[in-house]
């Protein structure tokens, strides 16, 4: 059969197949519908779960319990560490490794640093340590409080029903 002959293709065949596509895009996209909407009710009863929501707000109000903490060792704890003998700012409690290219005394780790000298930052940890010590303390204590008072008023709930029973 040369090159340059077209065969033709009926009518009737080429509506035929639109068809069939048509049918088939048609059926298909009503299957993915129900499985995007079925995702979305699933993720949507996930997301929005009493439980879900609790622990995001339980989220927030420990990243905002950490900035205390946070400000607590920093602001309060370390400036009186310095103050009882440490003498200077234990971030920049640091040991030289292997120094930087212009070979100079490093007075704050900051320089080391912008001198692209390797350092071990004993004085970082220190302090990440101590945040850390505070932050477990504190918990520590809200937890019993929080333990105290919960048994304080099961105690309660208890009297007031051995007084409701006794009437």
């Amino acid at each position: 059969m040369p090159k340059d002959k077209v065969v033709p293709i009926e009518q009737d065949y080429i509506d035929t197949q639109i068809d069939i596509i048509e049918n088939t895009v048609v059926t298909q996209s009503a299957v993915l519908k129900k499985k995007v909407n079925k995702l979305y009710s699933g993720w949507r009863h996930f997301a929005f779960k009493d439980d879900i929501i609790n622990i995001a707000i339980g989220m927030i109000i420990a990243n905002s319990f950490k900035n205390v903490i946070k400000s607590l060792v920093v602001d309060i704890i370390t400036p009186c560490l310095i103050g009882f003998g440490v003498g200077t700012n234990t971030e920049d409690l640091f040991i030289i490794l292997r120094k930087g290219p212009s070979n100079e005394t490093y007075n704050t780790l900051q320089q080391a640093k912008e001198d692209s000298a390797v350092t071990l930052n004993y004085g970082l940890f220190i302090h990440v340590f101590i945040d850390l010590i505070f932050v477990s303390i504190i918990l520590y204590l809200m937890m019993r409080l929080i333990n105290k008072i919960k048994k304080e008023m099961e105690e309660e709930m208890e009297r007031l029903e051995r007084l409701e029973n006794i009437r």
